[in-house]
């Protein structure tokens, strides 16, 4: 902040002749030692007598890619046929949407290794365990679920088993405009954990 009356900046040193006032932390940094201010202005430490004769390069925008339209319909599809990590990132989004960012950290920063445990069941299906988002899914199905399933009509290869900290539920997997990189989860019965 620059004193209107001194026009120095606040955290500036005194004059040589006045003495037993400490010098505040970054007093060679101020931006405003050069150039005194009034109040409510702002100025830079270059001077626009500097400037004035260099020839500024203009900025260039920035290009950003773009995105790609949303799919027109979402399908369901068989979960046996997609890839286990679109699956766990398709999860995450639904059922635990705060821990997104989190879980995208930490894939990041491992190398050798996913972040989380894939078991091939011998019926053909599988078991993904998410252990830092204490996140299931499962192809594997009990009877009471299968009638479930079948009382709300859906296809029982497109169902998974998702068990959060919150609860379970059955959820179809749905690929977008049937692109099997494209997927997303949609909650569709809640159910009692084993």
């Amino acid at each position: 902040q620059a004193s209107a009356a001194t026009g120095r900046c606040a955290f500036e040193r005194p004059p040589p002749g006045r003495r037993g006032s400490a010098v505040a932390m970054g007093a060679v940094f101020c931006p405003m030692h050069d150039h005194p201010t009034e109040v409510g202005e702002l100025r830079t430490n270059v001077s626009d007598a500097k400037t004035a004769g260099t020839s500024a390069q203009p900025v260039q925008p920035v290009q950003v890619a773009a995105q790609p339209p949303p799919p027109a319909s979402w399908d369901p599809i068989d979960a046996q046929g997609c890839d286990p990590e679109l699956l766990v990132l398709s999860a995450i989004q639904t059922f635990a949407p705060s821990g997104l960012r989190r879980y995208l950290q930490r894939k990041a920063q491992v190398t050798g290794f996913q972040c989380f445990d894939y078991t091939p069941h011998p019926s053909g299906g599988f078991r993904i365990n998410v252990p830092s988002h204490a996140l299931t899914i499962d192809t594997e199905l009990s009877d009471e679920r299968k009638a479930k399933i079948a009382e709300a009509s859906l296809d029982e290869s497109t169902v998974v088993l998702v068990k959060v900290i919150s609860g379970a539920a059955l959820a179809t997997v749905e690929a977008g405009d049937g692109d099997r990189t494209r997927l997303r989860m949609v909650k569709k019965i809640e159910v009692e954990e084993d």
